[in-house]
This record gives structure tokens, C-alpha cells and sequence, in this order.
């Protein structure tokens, strides 16, 4: 019996110690790939004077994104990676083309390098500011390679385009260019050489996603229609220098409007200056013409668009300041003057060019 009670015991001993190598074994192995990852993710070891390319296909699967890391040295596990962007949200905010990446990289690195502009000579970026007229927009996509000025002009010209708001926009033979205010201003790609008509169905497309259901509410409640909100905007733009100043702004124009025959016309020298860049393009238009957007002869609005106005110029014509004022000047630091009445104004006027040493 007592043979048998120091057998069992030597048993369980030795199971005590393969239990215990076992445990130990497994707190190696767990360490070694805790150690592991945090080296792959930390880039620990990484070499940034080593820069290779990846090429990101457009519309590429994390997955696929990892692969091509993986085959350039970038990182060393492709499971890692995408567990990595997928808990810290990097899933589908690549962007598409050339990055060059250092080897070895930490995985954060790598996310925000992938979230970049990518390196693609074939791709040109194109930055529109708020207040471009189109023959400005036509020019800086030449510059930029996109396509001929020209061509995309007369795309907007002769084109039939897929948006909801087209058939709103007038075609009036004293508009000098018909989609003029239309090109949403924003920063785009687009590849060098591309089709004028696609490009300016970009422009547009991007255009009508700004026009929001409420914002369809508040021309109907005002009884404005598309058009003359963008013509509005885009004057408004022009006069503007802040966002805040363009709710000012378009509150003297809204007064004005509703005066009538008090105070028939907007007389906004942004109506007239604005054919400076028709000019310098070479855009031709007749006196008739020039005539149709001076808002020193014609009562209200004119005939169309002056410039492509931004987000805020177009919410700033729906939604003005309310207040009694129907004149405003600038002075030499960008400061608005306003006035109720037109000898005020003059006051104004003369304090305005005072700061301009006139």
C-alpha cells in the first residue's frame, strides 16, 4: 500500500511538471508574439532612408492593400495589418495610386500615409477656389494637363448632363456662358487627358449633391427658384470676404429686393468686374449681354450667375441676417460699413476711402 501511495505521488509530481513546462512554454510562445506584433506594428527595426513604392489599385480590399505592403517589405503580416486597420479605421480610406513607404514602417505610419494624395503622375490635382468663373476653372484645368480649357467649355456649352437641377438652369441667348455657376468649387483628381464632357459632369454632379431637400424648402418657401439662389450666391460670394459677412451681406440684398420700386436694382460692382476674366480668357459677348448682368441697369437679379459659389454663399442667400440695412462699402482692411439710408452711405463711402488715402 505504501509502494502504491509513492507511485501515485511521483505521478502526480511529474504531471505537476509537464503541466507546469507546458504553462511556461505556452507564456514563452505568448510573449514571443506579443513581442512580435508590437515589434511589427511599432516598426521597430524600420529604416526610413529605405523607400519603396506601393501601388494601391482603385477600389483595392484592405486585403488586397496588405499583399502589396507585405510583397515590398512594408510590413511583415498581412493578418496583423488588416486586424490593425480595422480596429483603428483605416478600411476604406486609401486612396488609390503611387505612395512611397519606408520599410518596415509602423503600421500607424503606414495608415496615415495611405490616407494621403497618392503619387501619381497621371493624375492631376485641381484645387477650384469659391468664387471662380468658369473661364478661371477652364484655365487652371488646362494648367494642370486635365483638358483643353476650351474644350471643357464647350462641353458645358453643348452638353446634355445627368442631374436633376439641368433642366432648371435657363437658356437665355444673354447668358454669356449657360453653366456658369454650376462647378461646384472643391479640390478634385482627376487623370491627365481626360474627357472634357466627364469632367464637367464631375463638377456638376458634385454641384447637385450640395442642393440638400432643405435647401429646396426654403427657395419654395422664399419664392426663389434654383437659379436665381445661385446668381444670389454667387454675387454674394464675390462681395463677401466671410462667412459671417456673407449672412450681411445677402440681408442688404435681400432688402433690396423686396423694396421694389424704392430701390429697383442691387448695384453690386461684382456684376460688372467679373468680365475681367471673361475678358482675359478671350470669351466673347456683346454689349447686350454685359448689359443683362449689370446690376446698375437691370432691376433685381441679373441674368444669370456671376461666378461658382461655395456651400456657405448658397446657404447665405437662403438664410441672410436680418436687419434694416440697404447699403454696404468695404474700407482699406476688409471692414463692412453699413447703412439705412443712401446719405449715410455717402458718409461711409468717404470714411471707406479715407483708409485708402483717397
Amino acid at each position: 500500500m505504501e509502494h502504491l501511495n509513492k507511485q501515485t505521488a511521483g505521478k502526480k509530481k511529474k504531471t505537476l511538471l509537464i503541466v507546469a513546462i507546458v504553462l511556461a512554454a505556452l507564456l514563452l510562445i505568448a510573449g514571443g508574439l506579443g513581442l512580435y506584433a508590437a515589434s511589427e506594428i511599432g516598426g521597430w527595426g524600420g529604416d526610413d532612408s529605405q523607400l519603396v513604392t506601393v501601388t494601391v489599385e482603385k477600389g483595392a480590399s484592405t486585403a488586397a492593400i496588405a499583399s502589396a505592403l507585405k510583397e515590398e517589405g512594408v510590413i511583415g503580416s498581412k493578418t496583423l495589418f488588416r486586424l490593425y486597420s480595422k480596429l483603428n479605421g483605416g478600411d476604406g480610406t486609401y486612396q488609390f495610386g503611387n505612395h512611397e513607404l519606408p520599410k518596415k514602417a509602423a503600421y500607424k505610419d503606414v495608415i496615415a500615409a495611405l490616407q494621403q494624395t497618392a503619387i501619381n503622375e497621371n493624375v492631376a490635382t485641381v484645387t477650384i477656389p469659391e468664387g471662380y468663373s468658369l473661364p478661371q476653372i477652364a484655365a487652371a484645368l488646362e494648367e494642370a494637363g486635365v483638358c483643353k480649357g476650351d474644350d471643357f467649355l464647350q462641353a458645358l456649352q453643348t452638353g446634355r448632363f445627368e442631374g436633376s437641377f439641368e433642366a432648371e438652369v435657363s437658356d437665355s441667348p444673354l447668358k454669356i456662358l449657360k453653366m456658369e455657376g454650376y462647378c461646384f468649387p472643391d479640390t478634385y483628381q482627376f487623370e491627365k487627358g481626360s474627357d472634357p464632357a466627364a469632367v464637367a459632369q464631375t463638377m456638376l454632379a458634385h454641384f447637385d449633391s450640395q442642393i440638400t431637400a432643405e435647401m429646396r424648402a426654403r427657395m419654395d418657401e422664399l419664392g426663389m427658384s434654383l437659379e436665381e439662389t445661385v446668381t444670389l450666391a454667387s454675387i454674394i460670394q464675390k462681395e463677401s470676404f466671410t462667412n459671417e459677412d456673407m449672412k450681411q451681406v445677402s440681408g442688404v440684398f435681400h432688402n433690396r429686393m423686396a423694396a421694389g420700386s424704392s430701390l429697383p436694382m442691387l448695384q453690386s460692382d461684382v456684376t460688372i468686374v467679373f468680365l475681367r476674366a471673361y475678358d482675359a480668357y478671350g470669351i466673347p459677348y456683346t454689349e447686350e449681354q454685359s448689359e443683362a448682368y449689370n446690376t446698375y441697369t437691370v432691376t433685381g437679379l441679373p441674368i444669370g450667375p456671376v461666378a461658382c459659389p461655395g456651400k456657405a454663399a448658397l446657404e447665405a442667400a437662403l438664410w441672410p441676417a436680418s436687419h434694416d440695412y440697404y447699403y454696404f462699402v468695404t474700407d482699406a482692411d476688409n471692414n463692412y460699413l453699413y447703412a439705412k439710408t443712401f446719405p449715410e452711405h455717402e458718409k461711409n463711402v468717404a470714411q471707406a476711402d479715407a483708409t485708402r488715402g483717397k
